[in-house]
């Protein structure tokens, strides 16, 4: 018998976690900062479900709904927010769209997240962990050693040495902004899992198929040099990122990276031997332990980047490529490839209701983001100077329009919608599904696994990024930390960076001991039941990132920071005091008969689509009835189409910073 959980707090507590997390990503950005909401909300769902086999998967709800997050960190999406903004209403009503794209991305890869780890038997779920940690050693590596890799290339190269920030755009495997050499890196990670799962059988056959490979490519690239052809060619798929006519071209970006341009000698060799290593696997790999699913994903990310950006926007040079938001980054489409990768592979194997609680949520989450800039849009029309001339309106309303509106509504406020687009599917999918069965205590070391990445992963890819505020000069020379300290005693001196470093490497030491140590003989502060292991998992994370975020923001505090860490400070509060005191063994609801959601997915995306045309031209109208063909004063002027657009005047050159 299934029981499902649909008291009000089931929907809050999602709903302030991923609140709280994603006003936290605000301050830390990215994937690292999209993991903490993600692990957050998939816990509530998670405790609140009121199935005891989903609570016993805490951890993994944990670890699964952050990675799911993660994928739509990499997104830049200031830009969408400001086409709204603009006063051009073509853009504006482009900028409503963007964002819906953008937020179904991220809610629906993380719907697919959460919903994974709720579906998948015990056994593959903890297979997974195999693959992954091949994936997590090359990804640990690029976090650690790619700028030195980078140093070194541009060393043997002999050219300037490229801004890891702001002028990151230099660097010669920057790619649209993209993900492209994360993608690769796991593409790499699972074809050396899948030889080491079968225990190198067969792998000699990998040499003669690459180096066929690459035998074929050479003579393909003379082939076409020697006819001509190889110059026409290039030019077809090969195009400048901006307007040619306005910017210096030695100064601009291309669609592919430098990197290819620096080895272009080489490039037949080097892809044919990449075919032929595909074909390789593909006759002989044989995917096993979940590795198939991070391949679909992988792949689907490549191929849609390639496909999209890349080539297609040699079709579309006029209208700026086939790109989002350009000359911003193109990682949506690596998302993009990753869900439709993801959704393939769910179908295939016989896990279609985590694609549809994806597509549930994707859309869900995709309406979140432009009703929830609308509403900041709303806010900002009080006692604003682009619309009233009236002095004294101006100053009377001057204080409330430096509250920092993005932060409560466009990043906590919107948080609030993604945790109901989690939410309201997930407590469907509890209702639908059978309860798994009682299997044996496979893998355990994956949850503990799942544990550590939860809680000194997360943490530490966040945290660490505080030492650069901490160190970072002020006006007069002043720094909230020395950016050298001596050892107390011994008097060798190490970088600011480096004691965290040290200090973070002893807490994450004493959290791998401890969870070792509980899963050899339980620990009396750990409680015995699942419910309480998850809400300790709970609080800790949050309280850390909470206590975190507010160090980041401390040492440049200012008036404007008060609301946006005071929400932060009183929804964990909140969720903390649902999450104890309304988190019961006891808590059941009647039992509701397991069915397909099928019928419930079509209908979401109807009334999705119909209620974004909707909202679209409500949306856009009333914005051009209050400030017609004005920019409103939010932010700068961001377009997307016209002779003006982004693309075309604002293109982002090797010698300007990037933005």
């Amino acid at each position: 018998m299934i029981h499902v959980n649909t008291r009000w707090p089931a929907v809050l507590l999602p709903m302030l976690s991923l609140s709280i997390g994603w006003g936290i990503r605000g301050n830390f950005g990215h994937e690292a900062g999209a993991m903490l909401p993600g692990a957050l909300c998939a816990l509530a769902v998670c405790l609140f479900s009121g199935r005891e086999d989903w609570r016993a998967r805490a951890p993994y709800f944990a670890m699964f709904g952050a990675l799911g997050w993660a994928f739509g960190g990499s997104i830049a999406y200031m830009p969408p927010l400001g086409y709204t903004h603009s006063g051009h209403w073509p853009t504006q009503v482009y900028g409503y769209l963007a964002m819906f794209v953008m937020g179904f991305l991220w809610a629906g890869m993380g719907g697919a997240g959460t919903a994974y780890a709720a579906t998948e038997e015990r056994g593959r779920l903890a297979a997974i962990f195999k693959p992954l940690c091949f994936i997590f050693a090359l990804w640990a590596a690029q976090y650690f050693w790619q700028d030195d890799f980078t140093a070194w290339y541009e060393r043997a190269r002999g050219a300037a040495s490229s801004d890891g920030s702001d002028f990151r755009q230099r660097d010669p495997f920057y790619w649209l902004d993209s993900e492209w050499v994360e993608a690769l890196l796991a593409l790499v990670g699972l074809c050396a899992f899948d030889l080491w799962e079968r225990r190198f059988r067969g792998a000699w056959k990998l040499i003669p198929f690459a180096a066929g490979g690459a035998a074929a490519g050479f003579g393909v690239q003379r082939a076409l040099e020697a006819l001509g052809w190889l110059a026409p060619l290039l030019a077809l798929v090969v195009h400048p990122q901006g307007d040619p006519a306005l910017h210096d071209p030695a100064q601009m970006l291309y669609n592919f990276p430098q990197v290819f341009f620096d080895l272009a000698a080489h490039m037949g060799w080097m892809i044919g031997a990449a075919a032929g290593a595909a074909v390789y696997f593909r006759r002989y790999g044989r995917w096993g332990s979940g590795s198939s699913l991070l391949l679909h994903i992988t792949l689907g990310s490549l191929a849609v980047f390639l496909m999209g950006p890349v080539l297609l926007s040699s079709l579309l040079r006029d209208f700026g490529g086939f790109r989002l938001m350009p000359p911003r980054g193109d990682s949506w489409a690596n998302i993009l490839g990753a869900f439709i990768g993801m959704a393939i592979y769910m179908r295939r194997n016989g896990l279609l209701p985590v694609a549809q609680v994806a597509v549930i949520s994707g859309v869900l989450g995709g309406l979140a983001l432009p009703v929830a800039q609308f509403v900041k849009q709303l806010a900002f029309m009080v006692g604003n100077p682009v619309i009233t001339t009236d002095a004294a309106t101006v100053e009377r309303w001057a204080h409330w329009h430096k509250t920092n509106w993005h932060s409560l509504v466009t990043e906590q406020g919107v948080g609030l919608l993604y945790g109901l687009a989690i939410a309201l599917p997930m407590a469907a999918l509890a209702a639908r599904l059978s309860p798994h069965p009682d299997a044996p205590r496979e893998g355990r070391w994956t949850a503990a696994f799942a544990c550590f990445f939860t809680l000194n992963v997360i943490t530490y890819i966040n945290l660490v990024k505080n030492v650069n505020d901490w160190t970072r000069e002020q006006a007069g020379g002043f720094r909230a930390v020395p950016a050298v300290m001596k050892a107390p005693l011994l008097g060798y001196e190490l970088s600011a960076l480096a004691w965290f470093n040290i200090v973070f490497l002893m807490f994450a030491v004493a959290t791998a001991l401890l969870l070792r140590a509980q899963l050899r003989r339980p620990l009396a502060m750990v409680p015995a039941s699942w419910l309480g292991r998850g809400q300790l998992l709970y609080v800790v994370l949050l309280w850390i990132m909470v206590i975190g975020n507010f160090e980041r923001a401390l040492v440049h505090f200012a008036h404007q920071r008060l609301v946006t860490e005071a929400v932060i400070f009183v929804n964990a509060l909140i969720a903390t005091y649902l999450l104890l005191a309304c988190g019961r063994e006891e808590a059941r609801v009647a039992a509701v008969e397991t069915r397909s959601l099928a019928a419930l997915t079509r209908r979401t995306v109807l009334a999705g689509v119909g209620a974004l045309c909707v909202l679209t031209v409500a949306f856009t109208g009333v914005v051009q009835a209050v400030y017609g063909d004005k920019h409103d004063g939010w932010g700068r002027r961001n377009l997307r189409l016209g002779p003006e657009a982004d693309w075309r005047i604002h293109p982002i050159l090797k010698d300007k910073r990037h933005f």
